[in-house]
């Protein structure tokens, strides 16, 4: 995908979010939303990172843009914590992740794939 291989093992992981999602709502147990929701906090912390630093270091021009979408992410992830922390219903829960999983891959899909010339080391 990037051609980086940290970052995209950490995309695979995202890709298979929706089995996850799938299992926690077959099991109808919130322990197993919890799991999905502590992936995602430790993900836009670590994998966000990651990505800028590489991009700061490559000095990519796109790079306020790209932080400002990692931003929006994190957002929606502390707010998804305080849904679930606050017993929201369950598929209100369910919705957001999906929604939260389905934007991830549009954002991997589309915004990510630019990290591929810094990883070859152009520019664009």
């Amino acid at each position: 995908m990037t051609g980086d291989s940290s970052i995209d093992s950490h995309h695979e992981e995202v890709f298979h979010l929706t089995s996850s999602l799938d299992f926690a709502i077959n099991s109808g147990k919130k322990t197993e939303l919890d799991k999905i929701i502590k992936f995602l906090e430790v993900y836009v912390e670590d994998h966000f990172k990651e990505e800028e630093l590489l991009m700061i270091k490559k000095e990519f021009e796109g790079y306020a843009h790209h932080k400002s979408e990692h931003e929006k992410f994190k957002t929606l992830v502390k707010e998804l914590r305080i849904s679930f922390d606050t017993n929201t219903a369950p598929t209100h829960i369910i919705f957001k992740i999906r929604k939260i999983i389905d934007t991830l891959t549009n954002h991997i899909y589309t915004v990510d794939k630019k990290i591929i010339h810094l990883v070859e080391g152009k520019n664009e």
